[in-house]
């Protein structure tokens, strides 16, 4: 459904639905537009390191899953 009718079909919906709903329609607005997101509220340490396993990945620097297995095996003499 396109966007402009979905607002519609909730602007006429809106005054039939019950206030249970209403409120977690309201908590996932505010969760979905808050500035204070859950990479806001992590320790500093965490966002640099999130960060820069961002800037990892654009650089080039990463293991497939596969890999990573792989030599874990080969490391531990594991089959």
């Amino acid at each position: 459904m396109e966007a402009i009718k979905l607002r519609e079909k909730w602007q006429k919906s809106i005054s039939k639905v019950d206030d249970r709903f209403i409120r977690m329609i309201d908590a996932l607005y505010k969760s979905y537009t808050s500035e204070d997101d859950i990479y806001n509220g992590l320790p500093e340490e965490a966002k640099y390191l999130i960060d820069q396993g961002l800037k990892d990945i654009k650089e080039g620097r990463i293991h497939s899953h596969e890999n990573v297995i792989a030599e874990f095996k080969e490391k531990y003499k594991l089959s």
